[in-house]
């Protein structure tokens, strides 16, 4: 659902451009939407809308388009933009983070509206050393956001005092017997605190095998690909997972948005890429003007306007609002090339031919995008593509008997490119309650004893041994 959301999103966004008369005025947007529900289909997909073709009729617009906005998943932003780099077609994300992506030699024309994994590996480095973490498990997916994520993150840590006793590796493709393993490995190790850098679909099935074997105790620290997921059933998933934290980038509230998406309708919507199965899932029946063989069939006098449900909460968007600002960007890149001007200065009339404009020349002026939006947001892309560094800290709360994300802090970069983190530990609930929960290998030597390295382990784990007559212990 809330991948059919980010669709709509941008049709919003589209539409909303469309009609601002000072942002490309009597120029109007097009789009094409095609799936991407797998690696070889995304590519497949971006070839497609680059090069024009399509199965019924090719287009008669030069070029085919002027940006793409794509894609969700960083190993197919890896495939989509190395495939598009060489031809100059900018590809925008609104929610891939692989830090490999801002390398510029290989995918020149990348953009992305959310904070690549090099800052949040940061952020979850300044987290585990705010509350003295330094035995760490780690779980990453298969691929390359997973061992990127993983990688990035102990290359933090390490100049910190602190330890990753394992990695974990699960994809949802993997048979059971792997998922079991990792499992395994966790119940049979004594860390107390695991990061989890994982997409979403890998935390599913990770989490089901930890609820069956009823593992508790567990800190997780969450990254932002699965921290703010609205669908595990509460009570029997908390009993695992309860007070989970973790990073996402800031939220924003669109109440325009809301309007626009309780009218969705197959009725209207005809020409609208996957609005039937949307309104099955949504109303359970099918309209008899959609293809498919419905169990049901819609009477026409089905609504969404009082429908209760989180596909139609704007109060806090996070993906969703990404796919806004890419959009924005595009359109603010195109407004400087046709006119010579940034929005808000007055064009007269335009300086270049749009129907001769080249997706280099977007490359080319969505590196000097630098605008506030409607929402008071700086929308930008630093040499790297990436746009200013901001989190907030979530955390998993149990309220009125409904999974919250409780905000309970905040991370960002500076004007100087340090980082700053700010943490209201007295809102956090942990697994333990109230009190923050230790994770280290060995406990700190007592008076009169000294560390003993253990052959073998982990320069945490160590064993405490009486000191030498004479000798004099310290903390160092």
């Amino acid at each position: 659902m809330r991948t059919f959301r980010w669709t709509q999103v941008m049709i919003f966004a589209i539409e909303e451009i469309n009609r601002d008369s000072t942002l490309l005025p009597n120029i109007s947007l097009g789009y094409r939407i095609l799936n991407s529900c797998s690696s070889p289909t995304s590519l497949r997909a971006a070839l497609t809308l680059s090069s024009g073709t399509e199965e019924k009729e090719s287009t008669t617009c030069s070029p085919p388009i002027s940006a793409l906005i794509a894609d969700a998943g960083s190993s197919k932003s890896i495939a989509v933009a190395g495939a598009l780099g060489p031809f100059q077609v900018p590809v925008v994300s609104y929610y891939s983070t692989c830090a490999c992506l801002s390398d510029k030699v290989k995918y020149p024309t990348f953009f992305r509206t959310i904070p690549s994994d090099y800052y949040q590996a940061k952020a979850l480095a300044a987290l585990v050393k705010h509350f003295g973490w330094h035995w760490i498990g780690a779980i990453q997916s298969d691929n390359d956001y997973g061992r990127n994520g993983v990688l990035a993150f102990t290359e933090e840590v390490k100049n910190l005092g602190v330890c990753v006793a394992f990695v974990g590796t699960i994809l949802h493709t993997y048979n059971m017997e792997k998922i079991r393993n990792v499992v395994k490995m966790i119940k049979q190790s004594n860390v107390k605190v695991i990061l989890a850098f994982v997409s979403l679909i890998d935390f599913y099935l990770l989490t089901e095998e930890v609820v069956k074997q009823n593992i508790t105790g567990i800190q997780w620290i969450g990254t932002d690909s699965w921290i703010t997921n609205e669908q595990l059933p509460t009570t029997e998933y908390y009993h695992s997972f309860g007070g989970s934290i973790g990073f996402m980038v800031e939220k924003m509230a669109m109440p325009k948005l809301k309007p626009f998406l309780t009218n969705i309708s197959p009725y209207t919507d005809t020409g609208t890429a996957f609005v039937g199965d949307f309104w099955e899932i949504m109303v359970g029946c099918r309209p008899p003007v959609s293809e498919g063989l419905p169990t049901k069939i819609c009477t026409g006098n089905e609504s969404l306007m009082n429908f209760q449900h989180v596909f139609f909460n704007v109060s806090q968007l996070r993906g969703s609002y990404n796919v806004y600002k890419a959009v924005y960007a595009v359109a603010h890149a195109l407004h400087h090339l046709v006119f010579c001007e940034p929005v808000g200065r007055k064009a007269v009339r335009p300086c270049f031919n749009v129907s001769e404009i080249q997706p280099k020349q977007v490359t080319d002026h969505l590196h000097k995008v630098n605008f506030v939006n409607h929402l008071g947001d700086n929308v930008l892309f630093d040499e790297k593509g990436d746009p200013p560094t901001s989190y907030d800290i979530l955390n998993w709360q149990l309220i009125d008997g409904q999974l919250q994300h409780v905000t309970v802090g905040h991370f960002s970069s500076t004007a100087n490119k340090d980082y700053k983190l700010n943490i209201q530990e007295e809102k956090i609930v942990w697994r333990t309650g109230k009190l923050v929960p230790k994770s280290v290998c060995s406990n700190v030597c007592p008076v009169g004893t000294r560390k003993a390295q253990i052959k073998g382990k982990s320069i945490c784990c160590f064993d405490c041994i009486p000191c030498a007559d004479g000798a004099i212990a310290s903390s160092t």
